[in-house]
């Protein structure tokens, strides 16, 4: 029951308590006694009760406003001055301000950074936004809310993201389930049922690797370039983001590198072509992968590879026409992309010709678990003798591929020159 009306009731007991006293013929002392009791009493309850309106109405206001915090941290994350942290830390004091409680707020969620201060993956975000208004005297909120969370945004433009990796934040040992069998619908007639088949499922845990982006700067640029935050989510960012999708496509598993798509496809998911690029090729993969995935449009297969193999498609033409196996390959359908980061182009043989990796796949069956925000260390002294400082990124991440058996391939020895 609510306070106000707890006080209502006692009133209404109090009136009852008066009526009977003022009702009688004669009253005695005592009488009065008890109602002027009950007077005071009531007209203290009155203030009271005024007063328990008064609150429960600015309660009710604020039950029914929106909670913004989460809006509100990620207005504040997205504002990060990776520059605030490296002038702060190259003077040794303390950092202060917004950049102290966005990263005292990652700590709380993630836990303490291990290795250097945390700071949020909205920091390395590339974009044009645009600001409400800049007059003087306003605070030129950006007017974007964008509907990818940071992660999201940040591998949106990396040839992983564009080959459908799915980038997701993660905390502890989870585990990824994948069904490896026994699903299916069946056909019955009016009034009959079918028995539930059983399933067959794997499941993978990803460990927990360190990726460590490195990058020096001079303290003259620190202290006089009035761009420093801009350069510093440019670099840093493109740092990060290449490293990473070396990972995704050429990682080999040893160490603490993960294991991306040119280790996890092996056996049958891998043939050597050693000839020079062509669409015929591109064509009969690609197709495999549409039939073996299920799929109900070309457009729904992506290839990717290296910058050459583009060179290579666009520089053989149909003998007699003028149409190239670029051309060809484009009008199939299929989607491509061609970043170094899928694969370098491959070291000359005697006869000019270097060698390729191209990865076929559909579908958004690849994963990046992230644990928590990176850090980032700002090291002033070992490069202090050519007045440099050293800034080192740290994220911890995995990559994790299924169905590797019927939605990827890997295409080696795919040749520059015939």
């Amino acid at each position: 029951m609510l306070r106000s009306q707890e006080i209502q009731l006692a009133q209404s007991q109090r009136r009852e308590q008066m009526a009977a006293i003022q009702s009688a013929e004669t009253i005695n002392d005592e009488g009065r006694t008890e109602l002027r009791s009950l007077t005071e009493a009531y007209a203290n309850a009155e203030t009271e009760y005024r007063a328990a309106v008064i609150l429960e109405d600015a309660e009710r206001a604020q039950i029914k406003e929106p909670d913004n915090a989460a809006q509100d941290f990620e207005r504040e994350c997205r504002a990060f001055d990776l520059s605030a942290v490296v002038a702060a830390q190259t003077d040794g004091k303390a950092l202060t301000g917004r950049e102290a409680e966005v990263s005292t707020e990652l700590e709380t969620r993630h836990g303490a950074g291990s290795k250097g201060m945390r700071f949020p993956w909205e920091a390395l975000e590339q974009r044009a936004d645009a600001v409400t208004d800049t007059a003087p005297g306003t605070t030129g909120e950006l007017s974007t809310r964008p509907v990818m969370n940071a992660l999201e945004r940040f591998f949106e433009t990396s040839a992983a993201g564009r080959f459908g990796v799915n980038v997701l934040q993660v905390s502890g040992q989870p585990t990824f389930p994948e069904i490896t069998g026994g699903t299916g619908i069946a056909w019955v007639s009016e009034g009959s049922g079918a028995d539930a088949g059983a399933i067959t499922t794997t499941s993978t845990a990803p460990a927990m690797h360190t990726a460590t982006g490195r990058y020096v700067m001079t303290r003259q640029a620190a202290r006089q370039n009035s761009a420093l935050g801009s350069i510093l989510r440019r670099d840093l960012a493109e740092v990060m983001r290449e490293g990473i999708d070396l990972a995704i496509f050429q990682g080999d598993g040893t160490g603490e590198t993960p294991a991306g798509f040119d280790a996890v496809l092996t056996g049958g998911r891998t043939a050597a072509l050693d000839d020079v690029a062509s669409f015929s090729d591109f064509l009969l993969r690609a197709t495999e992968i549409q039939e073996t995935a299920k799929l109900s449009s070309p457009s729904q297969v992506r290839i990717a590879g290296a910058p050459i193999v583009h060179q290579t498609l666009a520089d053989t033409l149909i003998p007699g026409t003028a149409v190239s196996e670029l051309d060809r390959l484009k009008a199939a359908g299929f989607g491509t992309l061609w970043s170094s980061q899928v694969s370098a182009r491959g070291a000359r043989d005697a006869t000019d010709k270097g060698a390729s990796t191209v990865f076929f796949g559909s579908g958004n069956h690849a994963y990046v678990p992230t644990w928590g925000s990176p850090e980032l260390i700002v090291d002033p002294y070992s490069e202090s003798k050519t007045g440099k400082i050293a800034l080192t990124m740290f994220a911890f991440l995995d990559v994790l591929i299924q169905r590797t058996a019927t939605h990827y391939f890997k295409l080696t020895g795919v040749q520059d020159r015939a």
